[in-house]
């Protein structure tokens, strides 16, 4: 479907600016159901923090109004972002819980899609990126690039570890590598040198999918399940068998905790459903810096929210922060 779901796209024109000869470091991302304003806002900061290159979108449902005027070819649909950066939306028929997705996504773009890029990077569609773009470029050259989850501390001894270690035996992973933290799936970087990981990764994401009947949730409902965070506990486990180098940041790479610098995690709740004065009055939620920053790059280079919506933001965020400062919710 086209955006808006009517208009064509002019087929044979290309608003599309060239993007940088010789390999380079490709993005993915993947959205259905309304995170199409997370994608926008994400690749806005990309372009903001000096991304050059290729964004790869897989996608399940109808283009977003902000990407019209690109030009379809197949399952593809490519609109320029500016500042040469192009965005290729993907139509993915597969029903593949996305969370349980992103190894086989990244796979198709780095052998099928995007072959001579030098590197990938998987973004959520939640994530702003605030840190410069040649520190990422950098990053990968280090090992497999991941953050901290900032939710359930764990240890070699702690008994979801060790569960880990036993399952991955029964897999015939002998070799065990545990570097003392989980990680995050939200932000997963690899160095061509480095994409057997996501093979290995995927063949354990099948395996607790086939072994422990996960295939349509992002968790289930209890901590005490062996995969809970279905993709990043399978992500962890990866990392823990892998024979390739991990470089990994603490949960102030997603800005959980300790500042923020690197990139911001909207994780909860999605700052393009909030309301504002509501959230404060009712449910006692303040502006974070989640939603300031979707607000201050919802408009350019990729228009993804109204201008007049933008504008009374702009207000409405620095009134409920006044507001929260004598503002306390009973109850």
């Amino acid at each position: 479907m086209t955006p808006e779901g009517k208009r064509e796209p002019r087929l044979g024109y290309s608003m599309v600016e060239s993007v940088p000869s010789g390999p380079t470091i490709t993005i993915c991302t993947l959205w259905e159901k309304d995170f199409h304003k997370g994608v926008g806002t994400l690749i806005n900061s990309l372009v903001r923090v000096g991304f050059r290159g290729k964004v790869w979108v897989g996608y399940r449902g109808d283009l977003p109004s902000w990407s019209a005027g690109g030009v379809a070819s197949g399952d593809r649909y490519t609109v320029s972002a500016g500042n040469c950066v192009e965005v290729i939306f993907v139509d993915l028929p597969t029903t593949i819980h996305f969370a349980q997705y992103k190894a086989l996504w990244m796979m198709r773009v780095f052998t099928e899609l995007d072959p001579e890029a030098s590197g990938i990077y998987y973004f959520d569609p939640d994530i702003f990126v605030l840190g410069q773009w040649s520190f990422f470029e950098q990053w990968i050259e280090y090992g497999i690039a991941v953050c901290e989850d900032g939710s359930y501390p764990i240890n070699s001894t702690h008994p979801l570890v060790r569960g880990w270690q036993a399952y991955a035996i029964k897999l015939g992973y002998s070799d065990w590598n545990f570097v003392g933290t989980q990680f995050n799936s939200g932000i997963v970087g690899i160095a061509r040198a480095f994409q057997g990981f996501l093979p290995l990764w995927q063949v354990i994401m099948d395996s607790v999918r086939r072994d422990f009947k996960i295939t349509e949730s992002l968790k289930t409902s209890r901590r005490t399940d062996l995969f809970y965070a279905t993709d990043q506990d399978a992500l962890t486990l990866a990392t823990c068998v892998s024979p390739y180098p991990v470089s990994w940041v603490g949960p102030d790479g997603m800005a959980f905790e300790r500042g923020e610098w690197l990139t911001v995690h909207a994780y909860s709740p999605k700052p393009w459903r909030r309301r504002v004065l509501r959230d404060l009055l009712v449910d006692g939620h303040k502006p974070d810096s989640a939603l300031r920053l979707y607000w201050d790059l919802a408009g350019k280079p990729l228009k993804v929210e109204p201008t007049a919506r933008i504008k009374s933001h702009r207000w409405l965020i620095p009134l409920a922060a006044l507001l929260s400062r004598f503002y306390r919710r009973s109850g």
